[in-house]
């Protein structure tokens, strides 16, 4: 069971260390997201190394087929790799974002409460983390509209392709079976990838026009 819900509902309130007594918690959970936040940058290095080889690659490729030395099924399927390399890497941009603005919450938080008690500055700074974070979440989320768009896009050229082959009796009833599931899958995940996104964005609205609720009394001494 993660932690971190637990001292959001503690920042929510303004609750002290005395009203809490839960000193371990802070440093297991800065632990914790910190280590979350070393993946997040490992894999925005990987999703770099990635970029460079596929963009490599479909230059390659891309240079081939203008010279009809391959046929344009390869080529869709480079061309794909190389956009959703691209797009992989922006997200991992987006993440890097969201989980940097994660740590900041807790970790004024945390020294808020080191601190016995959070001042109004604390608790807007705490607010402001608090809002990068849920837009660096929707703008991750949105992100994967565009990875959606461009599977189906892919996923409707190769099913049009594999038609083709089909009418030359060059693939199987089961190759086009799985290519209008493929597209079918596709739409799916743009449908859902759509509405998280709405969803994320309706509720960012609300959260930045609400208020931070004000605390309802003195801090109890340490």
């Amino acid at each position: 069971m993660r932690l971190t819900p637990i001292l959001l509902t503690l920042a929510a309130t303004g609750a002290t260390v005395a009203e809490h007594p839960a000193d371990p918690l802070c440093p297991l959970v800065l632990h914790e997201e910190r280590q979350d936040l070393e993946e997040t940058r490992l894999a925005l290095n990987l999703a770099r190394s990635n970029i460079a080889a596929f963009e490599e690659i479909f230059a390659l490729i891309d240079g081939l087929f203008e010279n009809d030395a391959i046929d344009r099924m390869t080529w869709l399927r480079a061309k794909h790799d190389r956009d959703s390399a691209r797009l992989a890497l922006e997200r991992a941009e987006l993440a890097l974002a969201r989980q940097g603005a994660l740590l900041d919450q807790y970790r004024l938080f945390c020294e808020a409460r080191d601190a016995n008690g959070i001042t109004a500055e604390r608790r807007r700074a705490i607010a402001d983390a608090h809002a990068r974070y849920r837009r660096a979440d929707c703008d991750q989320q949105a992100k994967a509209i565009a990875i959606a768009e461009n599977d189906l896009e892919f996923s409707r050229q190769w099913l049009a392709g594999i038609l083709d082959l089909r009418d030359a009796e060059v693939t199987t009833r089961q190759d086009v079976i799985l290519a209008e599931r493929d597209v079918e899958l596709e739409e799916k995940r743009l449908a859902d990838a759509r509405r998280r996104t709405g969803t994320c964005r309706g509720a960012l609205g609300d959260a930045v026009r609400e208020p931070v609720p004000p605390r309802s009394g003195p801090a109890a001494p340490r």
